[in-house]
């Protein structure tokens, strides 16, 4: 059994890469596990691997994606969903779409939607809808937002304000 032993590993993530498929596929949640900061030095090597499997394991890749914090769910969707062909990319367009409705989850929404509308996955007009809806749920929240910092600043005698 080959174990990963830190973010630098890349000797155990090349023993494992070397394996080849599907040979390799009880690493693949271990692989996964390691690309929860794409600024790891082995997360590269394994989102490569991972977009070169495409089809094979998009099922694994869609399924942590929806466990994963936002953060780590934004770093998959850039640096592994859209590298994705065509072909493995349409067996993600259900998720990408839940994301892309997902108002503030920390621009994972962004992204989806890019995705969605930069590669053509979608109708446009169901783009334009879920683009509709998050732009009234964002200026709803700058309006809540604005309305919350003009209460405190007019709540104190303006000889307490210091510029």
């Amino acid at each position: 059994m080959i174990e990963i032993q830190d973010k630098s590993d890349q000797q155990a993530v090349d023993a494992i890469l070397a394996l080849g498929y599907p040979e390799n596929k009880p690493y693949i949640e271990t692989l996964l596990a390691w690309t929860c900061d794409p600024n790891w030095p082995i997360a590269g090597s394994i989102y490569a691997y991972l977009s070169q499997l495409g089809k094979q394991e998009v099922a694994s890749v869609l399924r942590l994606a929806d466990q994963v914090d936002h953060d780590w769910r934004y770093s998959l969707i850039t640096q592994l969903i859209a590298g994705y062909d065509d072909e493995t990319l349409a067996e993600c367009v259900t998720s990408l779409k839940r994301w892309a409705a997902q108002t503030g989850s920390q621009e994972c929404d962004f992204e989806a939607l890019r995705l969605l509308a930069e590669r053509a996955l979608i109708d446009p007009a169901e783009i334009a809808a879920i683009a509709k809806r998050n732009l009234f749920v964002y200026n709803l929240w700058i309006k809540e937002t604005l309305d919350a910092a003009g209460q405190a600043i007019y709540a104190f005698p303006l000889r307490d304000h210091h510029l």
